[in-house]
């Protein structure tokens, strides 16, 4: 991999994890960052001497996120980091355009007064990010959302928008990765400056538009690579 880096889990300062929580924020944030490659074959015993954890918390961690969808069990022969393939892409793009514009919708409409300032914050933040901050658009995007996300109050949805961004970040990784100019600004999206208003219905409908403008950029660079024409997708250095 290049320097393109994703934090897959934020770190607190002292906080106390168990065992299992260490080793699945650890295997979650290198599957993120694509470091463990989308159809990468594990092991158990492979990662407990790559990773220094134990094999029952490894193997507590595996099921957490094999129930994320990030990787699969496969029976008698250990397990495989979640391919990413043209069509998943297509798919993952579909779904979010339907979450994603319904997710801002909500809110923006139930924030409190701290989330929309917190939100603000991280929509500047976001819109102000191109091509010279690349390696941090992934986490900018994602902590932006996953704020609305919460604000929402909506445990279902919550646990939808976690889905979809795990695999977002790696579509992201894959881009940049082969692309580091790749165009990945979010400056139209401008949600932030609705959040004042609390213009839910324009803040959703600005959304609509900026993934609609991802999924065709993503499409097109994908669509380039050597690998397009294989089952499976992987960065152009692997």
């Amino acid at each position: 991999m290049s320097s393109t880096e994703v934090k897959g889990v934020p770190k607190v300062t002292g906080e106390r994890v168990s065992l299992s929580e260490a080793a699945y924020r650890h295997l979650r944030g290198e599957i993120l960052a694509c470091r463990l490659a989308p159809g990468q074959r594990l092991t158990e015993r492979r990662l407990a001497v790559d990773t220094g954890h134990g094999i029952s918390p490894l193997r507590e961690a595996l099921t957490r996120l094999d129930q994320e969808g990030l990787i699969r069990t496969l029976p008698r022969k250990g397990y495989q980091v979640t391919p990413l393939t043209l069509k998943s892409i297509d798919d993952l793009f579909g779904m979010w355009l339907i979450v994603g514009p319904e997710l801002v919708r909500l809110g923006v409409a139930r924030a409190s007064e701290e989330d929309l300032a917190r939100a603000r914050a991280e929509f500047a933040a976001l819109e102000a990010a191109g091509t010279d901050s690349a390696p941090h658009f992934i986490e900018l995007a994602e902590r932006t959302f996953r704020t609305l996300a919460c604000a929402t109050g909506n445990d279902y949805l919550l646990g939808i928008f976690d889905r979809i961004a795990g695999d977002m970040a790696r579509v992201w990784v894959l881009i940049l990765d082969a692309d580091p100019s790749a165009p990945v600004s979010g400056s139209r999206i401008r949600i932030g400056e609705l959040l004042d208003r609390r213009d839910a219905d324009r803040a959703a409908a600005n959304a609509r538009a900026y993934i609609e403008e991802a999924h065709e950029r993503v499409l097109r660079a994908v669509i380039r690579w050597p690998s397009v024409m294989k089952t499976e997708l992987v960065a152009l250095g692997h």
